[in-house]
């Protein structure tokens, strides 16, 4: 999962470091950048150069070891070079950090895409030419590895919240307005608040998080004020009827199965919640989209797990010849699908595997999904935005001046 409040992840990013290496090494990452990729399009060619190592090493989980043992055994007989598998339970980017311009880390490490923009800006990641395969992938899921317009890493999955609901109270895609007739539930954390979850209401009434450039990248500026007094006003008078401040994942758990709500804004880590109670594969259960509740598009945050090149990597072509022609394929993307039930980023594999319910029902869902901001000011925005929401909710304030007040409050963190 990826680091917001909601599941109790910290982004330990300091921004000053960040802004500091950004400054120094731009120019010169840069220009590395563009020859590096100039290198890396020999994928494919009928006459590869001579490798430079016989080993490459990958970390990976192990679900993902499973799944690319026949990749890795097939690269080595055509290659000749070794791909080791090494396992590596939880998040293991710190580790990398350290690892990668000692001589000691991997050559290809798979993480999350929020990843991206301090591992761009400590130059630990190059970047990676997909060539004719970058359309084999999912739009959005390409956008999450892409940084300053370029892309750094080749996504395998895809992640977002969608609408769960009891298929017998809500047999088809409901309106909002059929939702506050049969109950939505929506965790917030026992009063500390969850703008992750909350996203895809504060969106349809126009208001996200960052502005975006002319080239679609995130910038540092807030987009919050954009219809967030609108927002702040549906929180303290319907969402205050609608939704309950103190809710926390046990409660949401225990009204959807006992039907006091009839839908839940999850995820689909929401399967076999409540010791199996919830389980989204029987059929008792239909997964939507999350309705518009201030006519515009609900649009939620998504996240995607992807394979980077490190740029202390042993041999960078090659590496990447692994990744984009060994496991860039519809074959290889299916295996990762069956080892650990995410849900692929690659068109052709998604499609083979939508016989699944989870997979058609959040991939359907997070079809105008965004990729969460993987910029350093990210960091700065959760707590105050989530306080802020609660605060709200619980109406110990003027809704719009509350909201005006995060925004400042936000804006000082970034500046630090």
């Amino acid at each position: 999962m990826l680091a917001y409040p909601g599941n109790k992840q910290k982004n330990e990013i300091s921004q000053r470091k960040v802004k500091l290496v950004k400054k120094n090494m731009r120019g010169a990452f840069a220009a590395g950048a563009i020859a590096l990729t100039a290198m890396l399009t020999f994928s494919g060619c009928a006459s590869d150069p001579k490798p430079t190592t016989d080993v490459l090493d990958i970390w990976v989980d192990k679900l993902e070891a499973v799944a690319l043992e026949g990749s890795a055994a097939k690269f080595e007989e055509e290659t000749g070079i070794k791909i080791n598998l090494v396992i590596k339970e939880g998040d293991p980017i710190e580790d990398f950090k350290v690892a990668g311009p000692a001589g000691e880390g991997p050559d290809v490490i798979l993480g999350a895409h929020d990843k991206v923009g301090a591992l761009v800006a400590d130059g630990l990641v190059a970047p990676i030419d997909l060539g004719s395969k970058k359309g084999d992938f999912r739009e959005n899921a390409i956008a999450a590895f892409t940084y300053d317009s370029n892309l750094y890493g080749m996504p395998y999955t895809i992640e977002n919240i969608a609408l769960v609901c009891n298929t017998e109270k809500v047999p088809s895609q409901p309106t909002w307005e059929d939702l506050k007739g049969v109950g939505v539930a929506l965790s917030l954390n026992g009063g500390t608040g969850d703008p992750y979850h909350m996203y895809s209401i504060q969106t349809s009434f126009g208001s996200k998080v960052f502005k975006r450039d002319a080239d679609g990248n995130y910038t540092s500026e807030l987009d919050m004020a954009n219809g967030g007094a609108e927002f702040a006003n549906w929180l303290a008078t319907e969402g205050a009827e609608v939704l309950d401040p103190e809710s926390t994942w046990d409660s949401s758990v225990a009204a959807l199965a006992d039907g006091t709500k009839a839908c839940w804004i999850t995820g689909p880590w929401a399967q076999g919640a409540g010791d199996g109670a919830i389980d989204l594969k029987s059929g008792a259960y239909s997964i939507y989209s999350i309705p518009s509740v201030g006519g515009q598009d609900s649009v939620q945050f998504m996240g995607s797990r992807g394979f980077y090149i490190s740029s202390y990597a042993t041999d960078k072509l090659y590496a990447q010849k692994f990744v984009v022609d060994y496991v860039g394929t519809e074959e290889v993307q299916t295996a990762m699908f069956e080892a650990g039930g995410r849900i692929p980023a690659h068109k052709a594999a998604f499609e083979a595997a939508s016989e699944d319910p989870i997979v058609k029902g959040f991939g359907a869902a997070g079809v105008k999904a965004e990729p969460m901001p993987a910029i350093p000011a990210m960091a700065a925005v959760w707590s105050a935005w989530g306080a802020t929401e609660i605060a709200i909710l619980q109406k110990k304030g003027d809704p719009a001046e509350l909201w005006t007040k995060m925004i400042a409050d936000i804006e000082a963190a970034i500046a630090g």
